[in-house]
């Protein structure tokens, strides 16, 4: 599993190795749970193929690897990201912070919730099964139990 902060500002290169762009933002399809693509900042000034099909994908490691580059668009994270998290009785958990990502199907397995500064350094931070979660115009309506909860916790640090 990774986060989609693991793809921001990695360089992207074709199957010929000549350098695409980075890596900008992540398309995604909320309903269906998938990423649908990722958005590249170009290199060449004329160029307008600035999305990559999460198919056309070959290999992610430091660089990511595509057979072809194209010119769509589509929901981007960057303008979900920090939107209001609301359970079904109208309660704010939080804000979405970042998703959890499947790297073999590109599937969106969860969306990490940050509640507050000071409740995330005590608590932790929350993550939601998206699942359970339903994209409305200003927010993000959670319809999961508050009985069962993942976090993730604060590593503590141990001095050698």
């Amino acid at each position: 599993m990774i986060r989609s902060k693991d793809f921001y500002m990695k360089g992207v290169y074709n199957s010929l190795g000549k350098k695409l762009g980075i890596v900008e933002d992540l398309f995604i399809n909320f309903f269906e749970g998938k990423v649908t693509g990722l958005k590249i900042s170009n290199y060449s000034l004329f160029s307008k193929k600035n999305y990559i099909d999460a198919k056309d994908i070959i290999s992610i490691d430091k660089v990511i690897i595509v057979s072809q580059s194209l010119n769509e668009t589509g929901i981007e994270f960057k303008s979900l990201k920090g939107i209001d998290i609301k359970d079904k009785y109208g309660v704010i958990i939080g804000v979405l912070e970042d998703i959890i990502i499947d790297e073999e199907s590109f599937s969106i397995k969860g969306l990490v919730v940050s509640s507050g500064l000071i409740e995330r350094m005590v608590k932790g931070k929350e993550i939601l099964l998206i699942s359970e979660c339903i994209l409305a115009e200003e927010y993000i309506l959670y319809l999961g139990s508050q009985k069962i909860n993942l976090k993730a916790m604060p590593r503590k640090v141990e001095r050698l």
